[in-house]
């Protein structure tokens, strides 16, 4: 089974986007993180980096957009406050995302790559 992302740059990122590379690898991450918990996209973004995001890392969480709309994660239908206790919604990996992540991450011997 073959898995893409979606395209490496969307028609509303501006011209000065990361290189494709990067948001592939940054979206690939960040749905390994979701295999640990159900999580909000700052909990998953802080878990990956280990410590919380900056306006540096915006990029990183806008990656659970690219994840949502692959239909790799999705919402729960839960909330949960954030550190300023605004509150902000809760998701987890989808079987499909659970797929993924074993072509991104496992190899055919069953180990990490």
């Amino acid at each position: 089974m073959t898995f893409h992302l979606v395209p490496a740059v969307r028609s509303c990122d501006p011209v000065t986007c990361v290189e494709p590379k990067n948001r592939r690898a940054q979206s690939a991450r960040l749905l390994d993180t979701y295999t640990l918990a159900d999580l909000t996209d700052e909990e998953a973004v802080e878990m990956l980096l280990g410590h919380p995001a900056t306006l540096a890392d915006e990029g990183l969480r806008r990656r659970a957009s690219d994840l949502r709309q692959l239909g790799w994660i999705a919402t729960t239908g839960d909330t949960r406050p954030n550190s300023r206790g605004r509150q902000r919604i809760i998701c987890a990996i989808t079987e499909l995302g659970r797929d993924a992540h074993m072509n991104l991450f496992v190899n055919d011997e069953g180990d990490n790559q």
